[in-house]
This record gives structure tokens, sequence and C-alpha cells, in this order.
């Protein structure tokens, strides 16, 4: 195996106990947004005193660790956890980006303050610390940028979470990008969340002229591909509209974004970014940039690799980064290598995520949105 488990404590990161056995299929990151997985807990001779503690809901925190370079791509706390008559409990996880959803924002008024420094405040105020504790998560800033800035108010009668709030102060145009990784402190003793965010774009940008520390190919290392072309309600339109709550007898909404498509007929969205926004120029920035995001339909390509053949995710890329990738080509005989990629695609583009598979021959996918054809 290349990666190990171990369970640590949401409120100091320690180690309560390392997790030898356990079974967990696939986890995977998305930028800006938590995900889950399920694991199953085996008793055996082997399984420590303290496991209950750690396996302890809302109290422990499961974290995959690369044995080789000492890297944790991956860690979620433990919500539910069902013990019954047999030898096996099963665990439920999700990652720290949930916890957020669980916090709630309080009064507060922003005038003209970038979106990174009311995301940290917010943090500061509400997530590391609370009634009963917060969680011990450094914040790192990539770049200068502090992001766009906005007036922004909070009331604690709207019983907003601060996972919403974020996610919202994102959706603007030229909004900021946030996901929590995790880093390993006093020689493995320690682990703890770490949120990076970016006023602009999260990640490293490959300069002219040079390739990506990573590159996916298939026919190579790459065992199979998939380009998910996606022009469905919610994932394609070129007439989109931001709303809001009504606001007495005047709703609050954008003007209608449209994208001129000589090959295609109206398609449009209305959707709404936050209930709490009364102000159309913000409306408008939000409906701008979910425009350009679904003007020509979503598109994802994901590239799965044997994770002892591929680029080593943590180390070599991680989410945000760019990474390079070739998809087919023309054999010396002028055929085309893979028939559903004519002539092959080629570039560089950012991963927004990845999942790591963990049964059986451990598999990585790096999850590129956006590549050209």
């Amino acid at each position: 195996m290349t990666y190990s488990w171990l369970s640590v404590e949401t409120l100091t990161g320690k180690v309560i106990a390392e997790l030898p056995d356990l079974e967990v299929g696939s986890v995977s990151k998305q930028i800006g947004d938590a995900t889950t997985a399920t694991a199953n807990y085996p008793l055996t001779e082997r399984t420590p005193e303290n496991w209950r503690r750690a396996l302890l809901e809302g109290g422990a925190a499961f974290v995959l660790v690369d044995d080789e370079h000492g890297v944790a791509p991956w860690g979620a706390m433990v919500n539910r956890s069902t013990p019954d008559e047999t030898d096996v409990v099963p665990v439920s996880l999700a990652t720290y980006e949930s916890y957020l959803g669980r916090r709630y924002v309080g009064d507060e008024e922003y005038d003209q303050v970038g979106a990174v420094d009311i995301i940290i405040d917010l943090l500061t105020k509400y997530v590391l610390k609370g009634s009963n504790g917060g969680i011990p998560m450094r914040i790192v800033v990539e770049g200068s940028s502090r992001g766009v800035v906005v007036d922004q108010s909070y009331q604690d009668s709207a019983d907003k979470t601060v996972l919403s709030a974020l996610q919202t102060l994102s959706s603007l145009e030229g909004g900021p990008e946030w996901t929590i990784n995790w880093e390993t402190l006093d020689s493995g003793q320690t682990y703890t969340p770490v949120f990076r965010i970016s006023g602009t774009q999260l990640g490293s940008r490959v300069p002219d002229g040079l390739s990506p520390a990573a590159t996916f190919e298939i026919p190579g290392p790459v065992t199979s591909v998939s380009l998910d072309r996606d022009y469905t309600d919610g994932n394609g339109a070129n007439d989109v509209m931001a709303t809001s709550t009504a606001a007495g007898t005047a709703r609050p909404q954008s003007t209608h974004v449209v994208t001129p498509d000589p090959q295609r007929p109206t398609f449009e969205e209305r959707f709404t970014p936050d209930t709490d926004v009364d102000d159309d120029d913000v409306l408008q920035s939000h409906a701008v940039a979910r425009a350009a995001e679904i003007a020509q339909g979503t598109q994802t390509l994901a590239l799965q690799s044997a994770v002892q053949d591929a680029p080593r995710l943590g180390v070599d890329w991680s989410e945000g980064d760019d990474i390079g990738y070739v998809v087919g080509g023309i054999d010396r005989f002028g055929h085309d290598l893979l028939p559903a990629f004519p002539g092959g695609i080629t570039g560089t583009v950012r991963a927004v995520g990845w999942v790591l598979d963990l049964e059986g021959l451990e598999r990585v996918t790096p999850v590129l949105e956006g590549p050209g054809d």
C-alpha cells in the first residue's frame, strides 16, 4: 500500500491512533466545496484499546498519509459511526469544508473590503474559536491580491453559515478561491488543516515556455480517460440572470447576461446566488461570472492512472495547480490512437479536483475542467 490512515483529535490535531485495518473505497477533493467518504473499521486482534476515542463523532478525524513522502493529501471528520452485531464498524466522513457549514456568521458589516480579508475575518471569528472551542486551522494567503472589493453585511438573524458566506463570495465575478489541505507537525505527531485562499486563483501556473510539473498521458501511464461534455439544465446556458428574494414589490435582479451563440437557440438560466443580496450591481457580478462559466456548457476531463506510475498527489501537484495532458494522437501509419479524440488533444489546464481510489490497485484521477478540443 502507498497510503496509511491515522486518527487525530479535531481540537488539537494530535494523533490518537494508527488505523492499519481501516477500509476506505475512495476519497476526493474539490476546490471550495466539501466531499464525503464512507469507511469500514474492522475490530481485530490489533485494534487499539482507545478505538472508541479514535472513532469519536465530531471529536476525531481520519487523515490519509503518503507513506513515502509523509504528506497528507486528505483528511475528514468522523460524522457518524454505527457499531452493530458484527466485528466491522461503518463510519461516515466529511472533509473540513463541511464543518464550515455547521458554524454561523453573526452581525458583521464590511465597507469596501477585499473578499480575502472578509473571509479571513469570518474564519477567525467563527471557525477558529467558538463557545466550545474551534479547530486548529492555519490560514495561508497565496499571492498578493486581496480579491474583489465589496460592500457586504451579515445579520445573525439570517442564520447564514460560514460555508455559505464563503461560497457566495467565491461566486462573484473575479471572486477568490479557497480549499482546505493538511500539514504535519511535531515529526508526524500532529496533523492539522490548512486553509489556502487566493484573491485570484489557487495553485501554481506554468510559466510561458516551460512544461508543467505533472503531465498525464494516454497511451502511457493513464489507464482510462473520459471527457464529459454537458449542456444539461444547470450546466449550460447562453442567457443568464441572477435574482434575489423580493423586496417590497420589486425583486432585486441582474440584467440578462447574453452570450452570442450562432449554433444554439436561447437557453436561459435564472439562479439565486444569495437570498440576502439586495444590490443589483452585486447580482450583476454573479450573473457575469456564471455566464462565463456555463456559456459553452461544462467540460470535465478525467484521466485515471495507477498511483505508482502517476505524478504524486500532494507532492508534484494538488488541486488548483496546472496539469499537463496528452490524450491520443496519430500513430506512424496516420491512424488515430484514440478514435474518440480525433487527432488527439493536448494542453495545460488547472486541476479543479481529484479522486483517489484506494481499493485494490490504488488509482488517482485528476479532474481537469474546461480542456480544449
